[in-house]
């Protein structure tokens, strides 16, 4: 079930405010790079796409789970609503300011309860036993975490990010390698893979 909060509904442990019944919710995750949903729903005579409305919150299935996802643009056409979205973890990045943050000889899952200590909203876990040092000032809480800069946290300590709702995940290594093979021609047959859903 994919669902909308309107803005000022911030009880997400509840019912949204509307279900949406959309033409396609796709998930785009790239490690450690892109992190993004896309949503399309039709122009509906319910007025469903009416709540489709910028900075309003979807749930819907992801590959690790139910996820919240922030609508950060939206297009409207004649015949429906298109809406790109981003987690709502990303949220920090407007209210998880570091103004003079110093994990020092920390591990992984230190540093990063140290770097988020300003607002207790998020959580995070890692299992990283490295230790490293890293200085934060005036930086928001993303760019710390894997931002274009030396002192990032990804630069000091590495990991693969995964963004879990308010919680982020900074492991060695997300997913494992179970040693599974797909091979044209060997264990796929010739007419390739497909799949239909009617939903």
């Amino acid at each position: 079930m994919i669902q909308i909060y309107k803005v000022d509904n911030t009880d997400f442990s509840k019912n949204g405010d509307m279900t949406l019944f959309p033409v396609s919710a796709e998930v785009k995750v790239e490690l450690n790079n892109v992190w993004e949903a896309s949503l399309k729903h039709p122009i509906d005579a319910e007025g469903r796409w009416k709540y489709l409305e910028e900075d309003a919150v979807i749930k819907m299935p992801s590959f690790n789970g139910e996820q919240l996802f922030r609508i950060r643009k939206k297009y409207k056409s004649d015949s429906a609503v298109n809406c790109t979205l981003e987690p709502v973890f990303f949220d920090a990045i407007d209210d998880c300011f570091l103004e003079d943050v110093r994990p020092v000889d920390k591990n992984g899952q230190e540093a990063l309860d140290i770097m988020l200590a300003p607002n207790a909203k998020y959580t995070a876990s890692s299992d990283i036993r490295k230790i490293s040092t890293a200085y934060y000032q005036d930086v928001n809480f993303m760019e710390a975490l894997n931002g274009d800069v030396k002192q990032s946290y990804v630069k000091r300590w590495g990991g693969e990010i995964c963004f879990d709702n308010f919680n982020v995940i900074v492991n060695e290594r997300i997913g494992s390698n179970n040693g599974v093979e797909l091979r044209y021609g060997k264990n796929i047959k010739k007419n390739g893979i497909s799949e239909e859903v009617d939903t």
